[in-house]
């Protein structure tokens, strides 16, 4: 992934070109061209114009290889043919023989400062990237107000080279230049912070992105998890909320979302979700989910729809568990009959625990309903597992005792 956008190179070494021929129009003797050199560039630089990149560089490799010419000549020579390897897309080569020309060390000051910036470009695009370090690093040490693109150029070469500290330490630089930067600047320096385990300021990038790219889903979803991660839980939900709303969320993302209003004991928010995605089908009506349909409903004290969906449970699971929680609903809001209805058939599970358990609830709902001999028929069901022994004693008991004072009053 290239992160910095690539300038029109043509433009930059045209205009590179036009200095240099001005410097051999009006400069001291060491700028100036000799005559032959001088009348080679001028057929070069028609061939160009006309589009004949290859006659130009046959032309060009004739006078660097006579040897007769002064070093000035052979940098300047060296730069034009870099220039049309870079009309034929050989920016490798491109990129040699810039290095060649510049290794010269006899171009003027602002033609070299251009160079370096210019090699900088071809090596990070060849992928030559140490390379391309150390030219941007120069051209930075004489550049008074550096560009965006250039710090972003530079963030791009240590970016492959794997060094994410000066990943952060250019592009950082790069943004507060630009009103509006690029998306792909934002995700190099998030791709910085996000390698040296920087997550408060990789939050701080990505709040950015989603500030002026609302649109873009997975940034929404990336800085949820960063804030859980940096357990700032409140957030996560605010930002996974906003999601939700915009119809970002995948089926996993709406199911933690879901997860996180449980947490947070907003049981309601959580089964509305729920019973929507269910019926529109994004989540499947799995017994786990129903079953985390049912508790949310039951933590907002919506005890119709807990019934509703118990019994979908029942129904479509035989869940003999969830029939137990039924009944015990059915209880705990006196409905005694229903719960009986619920309880009071013949089940398929060998587990004594839950068994017992059914009985009971059975047998309390069978004493309410004034139901007292079947009702002490599942109390005495009841005393075969230790987790209702003593509580089926106590109704049993309690029966006795209620038979007792009947006869005797």
């Amino acid at each position: 992934m290239i992160f910095f956008k690539t300038m029109n190179m043509k433009q930059i070494i045209l205009s590179i070109l036009i200095v240099i021929f001005s410097y051999t129009a009006n400069a001291r003797d060491n700028y100036s061209l000799q005559t032959g050199t001088y009348s080679v560039l001028n057929k070069v630089q028609k061939d160009m114009d006309e589009g004949k990149n290859e006659e130009a560089l046959k032309k060009l490799e004739k006078i660097i290889s006579s040897g007769n010419i002064k070093d000035y000549d052979s940098a300047v020579i060296y730069q034009t043919i870099g220039f049309v390897q870079n009309n034929l897309g050989d920016f490798k080569a491109a990129a040699e023989n810039y290095t060649k020309a510049l290794s010269y060390k006899v171009l003027p000051e602002d033609i070299t400062h251009g160079l370096y910036y210019t090699v900088t470009q071809l090596l990070v695009y060849s992928e030559r990237y140490q390379e391309g370090i150390e030219y941007i690093l120069k051209w930075f040490a004489k550049e008074k107000e550096p560009k965006a693109e250039a710090y972003i150029l530079a963030a791009t070469a240590y970016y492959y080279l794997e060094n994410y500290s000066e990943v952060i330490n250019f592009a950082s630089k790069a943004l507060p230049l630009i009103k509006t930067p690029p998306l792909n600047w934002y995700e190099l320096l998030l791709a910085g912070y996000y390698e040296t385990e920087d997550l408060n300021n990789a939050a701080i990038i990505l709040e950015n992105i989603i500030f002026k790219y609302p649109a873009r889903k997975k940034y929404w979803i990336q800085l949820a998890g960063i804030y859980q991660r940096l357990e700032r839980d409140e957030k996560a939900l605010a930002i996974f909320e906003l999601a939700y709303a915009k119809d970002f969320l995948k089926k996993k993302q709406i199911i933690q979302l879901c997860k996180n209003y449980l947490y947070f004991e907003m049981p309601y928010k959580a089964a509305v979700i729920l019973e929507k995605e269910m019926a529109t089908g994004r989540i499947d009506s799995t017994l786990e989910m129903l079953n985390m349909l049912v508790d949310a409903w039951i933590l907002a004290q919506e005890s119709e729809k807990a019934e509703s969906v118990f019994n979908e449970i029942i129904n479509s699971y035989n869940d003999e568990k969830s029939r137990l929680r039924l009944g015990q609903l059915h209880i705990e809001n006196e409905q005694w009959e229903k719960a009986v209805d619920v309880l009071n058939v013949e089940l398929e599970t060998e587990d004594i625990t839950l068994l017992s358990k059914i009985s009971l609830l059975l047998g309390i709902a069978l004493f309410n309903s004034e139901n007292i001999a079947e009702a002490r028929e599942s109390f005495t069901q009841a005393l075969s597992d230790k987790t209702t022994e003593e509580q089926a004693k106590w109704w049993l008991d309690h029966i006795k005792r209620k038979s007792e004072v009947t006869k005797n009053s």
